[in-house]
């Protein structure tokens, strides 16, 4: 009995001693010091504040890094079978150990996201087929031999390889060298002047061994970003020395008429009191002068509107008369003379309507296309048009005071010096528009001005850097005044004012004048006439009636006595 119990006991053995015990591999510690430093380097503590941490559930096909490395803060699992929203700053950190998951792994890279690839060599390629689909700009890969575990870093831009570990994060001589590659700057907002963007770009890149470009969109790869709507940006921002606000483009004013040009120098009140001031000389005249006293009011306030015109027609009798046509006289003398030098002074420029400049004369003078979005914004306003036309002009648009509410920013519509925030429209559409329309003076809704800049950008901390240094050194208008210079030549800027020699031609308006006082003498002269005349026709009309009568009467009478 007890020789069968040791015979079985044998036999169990039997197996496991032909299995032969193999050494467990560890990672090398120069290996874990070069992948703890560039997590470190990477997702830095300041601007991460935790790690998505993604790996495999399956106890066999753990990284053997994730169980040796500290990262020093928090830490949020995600496996391949979890989907959900991440938090803006956000560092993925992914173990893959296999093709498998490398497969799964794409539900988790998110395009704007800092991604941190640890894997074997054999897997990278199947996770840069997946970045690439993505078009995801930087990824950052720790590969290492799954033999001995030795690994390295290398960081693709594009899908190439260009970066080193010592160019990512923030030590002292992180990012300060880009040797030779590529800052790009992406506007989102096509109506933006970007001469400040592109004036921080070129001499980051100046100075630090670079080059500079700006991307055309979303597909392409960029470090930063301008947009005036951020509610899905991921990364950090900085803030500019300006603000985001709404403007209005609205039409411009009409050229004024002659005849509108002729009452500028006075206003309504000037006129107003002109005209009351002769008509109470007219109503003294008619009732204590000597020798108008034998007319009425209206033809001796049509006597001295053509005196007022065109000089005394008659003499006058009586010292109260003299004296009061003698001072009504002095007084157009000086009128006339202000008039006369002020409308010259005016026609040496082109005179326009008041423009559109508040939201008050906007609300009630402008159009807009109903725009139902807008309207849940709360921009109601009074004249909406609910049917669509097609315009075949700027200037039938400006005819119909068409205005359109759109994005600006007070740098560029506020400077002085540099072409109007319109100009940022002609390059896709005519230049007709800087004629027909302006950007309104109002504004609504202003906010901050900011870069966001991505998070797997390693040249992030130099971004930071040179826009806080051109906001604290005021160096915000030094590019607009650099454009200005180089657009001199350009139609729509501001012309300095030049000294032109006067041409007979420019005297027009004098004999405009001239002509019109002479015509409004005529027709006073002719009123005058009237006054007095008619009556008097009328008066020998009404006599020469009576007499024909009489007469017709007399012979009536002698005609019967005749037959008597």
């Amino acid at each position: 009995m007890h020789h069968t119990i040791s015979s079985l006991i044998a036999l169990a053995f039997i197996p496991f001693a032909r299995c032969e015990l193999k050494p467990v591999t560890t990672v090398d510690e120069s290996s874990l010091k070069i992948f703890q430093q560039g997590i470190d380097r990477i997702c830095s503590t300041s601007s991460f504040s935790d790690i998505y941490l993604i790996n495999n559930e399956d106890p066999s096909k753990v990284s053997p890094y994730i169980s040796m490395f500290n990262f020093n803060r928090p830490v949020t699992l995600r496996d391949f079978r979890y989907k959900g929203q991440f938090q803006i700053e956000t560092c993925f950190v992914a173990f893959i150990t296999s093709n498998e998951l490398s497969e799964v792994v794409q539900d988790h890279i998110e395009r704007f996201a800092l991604f941190i690839a640890v894997l074997p060599a054999g897997v990278m390629e199947t996770v840069q087929n997946f970045a690439s689909m993505l078009y995801k700009c930087m990824m950052y890969y720790f590969y290492y031999d799954p033999v001995t575990l030795a690994g390295s870093w290398t960081i693709e831009r594009g899908g190439k390889r260009i970066y080193t570990l010592a160019d990512v994060g923030t030590g002292n001589t992180a990012g300060w060298n880009l040797r030779g590659q590529t800052v790009a700057f992406l506007n989102m907002d096509p109506n933006r002047a970007t001469a400040h963007d592109i004036e921080i770009g070129q001499t980051m890149a100046k100075r630090h061994n670079g080059t500079f470009a700006m991307a055309q969109g979303l597909l392409q790869c960029f470090d930063y970003v301008y947009t005036a709507i951020y509610a899905t940006s991921v990364g950090s921002f900085a803030t500019l020395p300006e603000m985001f606000q709404m403007c209005f483009l609205v039409p411009r004013s009409a050229p004024k008429s002659v005849f509108a040009i002729l009452s500028d120098p006075f206003d309504y009140y000037c006129w107003g009191t002109f005209i009351f001031t002769i008509a109470t000389v007219s109503v003294l005249l008619s009732l204590f002068g000597e020798s108008y006293r034998q007319y009425n009011v209206g033809l001796v306030f049509l006597e001295l509107v053509m005196n007022a015109l065109n000089g005394p027609s008659h003499r006058f009798y009586g010292r109260f008369e003299v004296r009061l046509v003698g001072l009504f006289m002095m007084m157009n003398i000086v009128l006339l003379s202000c008039y006369q030098s002020l409308i010259i002074s005016l026609m040496s420029s082109a005179r326009y309507d008041p423009e559109i400049d508040t939201i008050e004369q906007i609300n009630d003078t402008c159009q807009f296309q109903r725009d139902l979005f807008m309207q849940s914004l709360g921009y109601r306003f009074k004249n909406t048009i609910y049917t669509y036309r097609r315009y075949e002009s700027y200037e039938e648009i400006w005819a119909n005071k068409i205005c359109l509410m759109v994005m600006c920013s007070d740098l560029s519509t506020g400077h002085a010096l540099v072409e109007t925030q319109s100009n940022n429209f002609d390059d896709d559409m005519d230049n007709n528009l800087e004629r027909y329309f302006r950007i309104s003076k109002a504004r609504i809704r202003s906010s901050a001005v900011m870069y966001s800049i991505m998070n797997f950008s390693p040249m992030r901390t130099l971004i930071h850097r040179y826009t806080s240094a051109y906001s604290e050194g005021h160096l915000h208008h030094l590019p607009l005044v650099k454009a200005k210079k180089h657009s001199s030549g350009q139609p729509n800027v501001h012309e300095s004012i030049v000294l032109v020699t006067m041409r007979p031609e420019d005297l027009l308006i004098v004999w405009i004048i001239f002509l019109i006082g002479c015509g409004a003498s005529g027709a006073v002269f002719l009123l005058e006439l009237s006054l007095v005349w008619v009556p008097k026709v009328l008066l020998t009309i009404r006599l020469n009636a009576s007499n024909k009568l009489k007469m017709v009467k007399r012979s009536f009478k002698k005609k019967k006595e005749w037959k008597v």
